[in-house]
């Protein structure tokens, strides 16, 4: 079939116009009433399934939150606390390291061995030597303390912060720890005047003074113990030269030297426990008191207490504890029945775990043995300690030791020195004795 040219045209052109109608319909169609009410339901269901929270779950998870935070931020001021602390001795250390290098170094000649050193930290020149993680060290607050023992060199450290942390006892290097760090201390609580196991003399080198010595300071010193803590000894004494009857400080408690036992020194509290049914009001429980003395004449009566409440002791004579009565000071088996059956033991207990709370190292606590007061001057001659140093009749206290069955003894403040029935709680206190 042949067409021509303008026939074609109207043909193809119809062709268009039809396809384009086609497609305007199609686009043009309406969504019938079923379809679109399909679709809504399932838009429905959708938004139903997305919701928000109510108020009450709001709160749950609010009271959740608070409670986790509770118990977090105790834990993560504990540690950061305790990183601080240990990052205090760890700076003390390495001060302590840069005086070493510099004594050794022979710049600091420190070669009497009757000195205790004080070297200001400002004069050793390490990075840390100004400040600790709390804060800046107070001027002439914080001191390497040396001594030369005519071998080598023991180190010790004392110092405080503007934030008021430090370590107000002078502890030797290899005892620092976090436990030594206190709170609330000043410049009045670093004593440039302390000397080390007796030494007589104190010797400064301060920035002050362009990190030259000072001078040589022998007034008004006290003394400390190389070893365990803090223990005061009379001007110019040590642990090896104290006698009986000098007075030895821990703290603020006082001791009389009882006698030296080897390389042990045997120690008699002054007073009285504050401990019992009538202990000194206001004042602290269990440790000393000079008011604290059990009965005395014209003088208040603190701190009596009964040696035991049972008759735990009673009929064991001639079996656990054989030549229990002792008539002279020749007998040497008066038995020492001191023990867990005691109603004193938890108060000398508690009391050394106090001293040692302080910084000392107590090798024991107990109560006076019978023998020891017969070495003292006590005697069943005449029921007394007449002949006994004045300091052992300043309190009336139990005694270790029994005399008879139950009977403790016991020594009064009025020259006394015999039994009581162990249940007797109206005269007699505690007085401990330690050992170091």
């Amino acid at each position: 079939m042949i067409y021509n040219k303008k026939r074609l045209n109207i043909i193809l052109g119809d062709n268009l116009k039809n396809n384009n109608k086609s497609k305007k319909e199609k686009v043009g169609k309406k969504i019938d009433k079923p379809a679109k009410k399909t679709i809504t339901k399932k838009v429905s269901k959708i938004n139903k399934k997305i919701k928000g929270f109510t108020l009450i779950e709001l709160l749950a998870v609010i009271i959740i939150l608070g409670i986790l935070m509770i118990i977090a931020i105790p834990s993560v001021t504990k540690y950061i606390n305790d990183s601080r602390r240990s990052a205090y001795v760890d700076t003390a250390n390495e001060i302590i390291g840069a005086a070493r290098n510099l004594v050794n170094s022979g710049k600091e000649e420190m070669y009497d061995t009757d000195a205790t050193y004080y070297l200001d930290v400002k004069c050793i020149g390490t990075e840390n030597a100004m400040k600790s993680p709390y804060g800046e060290f107070v001027d002439l607050g914080a001191f390497v303390v040396v001594t030369y023992n005519g071998k080598g060199y023991d180190y010790y450290w004392t110092s405080v912060d503007d934030s008021g942390q430090g370590i107000k006892d002078i502890i030797k290097s290899d005892k620092l720890d976090v436990n030594n760090i206190e709170s609330d201390l000043s410049i009045d609580d670093i004593k440039t005047n302390r000397t080390i196991d007796g030494r007589s003399k104190v010797i400064l080198i301060t920035e002050r003074n362009n990190c030259q010595k000072e001078g040589t300071i022998t007034e008004n010193l006290t003394h400390v113990s190389s070893s365990g803590g803090v223990v005061i000894y009379p001007t110019g004494k040590t642990k090896e030269t104290v006698v009986l009857g000098d007075i030895v400080t821990i703290d603020t408690e006082e001791f009389y030297v009882v006698k030296h036992d080897g390389s042990d020194l045997v120690l008699l509290s002054r007073y009285n426990l504050n401990v019992g049914s009538n202990m000194k009001p206001g004042t602290q429980e269990g440790i000393q008191d000079s008011e604290v003395r059990g009965l005395v004449a014209n003088g208040p009566r603190y701190g009596n207490i009964a040696f035991s409440s049972t008759n735990y002791w009673d009929g064991k004579v001639g079996t656990d504890y054989p030549g229990i009565y002792c008539t002279s000071s020749s007998e040497t088996n008066c038995v020492y029945i001191y023990d867990s059956n005691s109603n004193l033991k938890i108060y000398v207990d508690a009391y050394k775990a106090y001293l040692e709370g302080k910084g000392a190292t107590i090798k024991s606590a107990r109560l006076l043995k019978v023998e020891e007061a017969f070495e003292l001057g006590c005697s069943t001659s005449g029921w007394n300690c007449s002949s006994a140093p004045a300091f052992l009749k300043e309190t009336s206290f139990w005694l270790g030791s029994a005399i008879l069955y139950n009977n403790p003894w016991k020594v009064d403040a009025f020259d006394g020195f015999a039994g009581n029935y162990c249940g007797d709680g109206f005269s007699n206190g505690v007085r401990p004795v330690i050992v170091i």
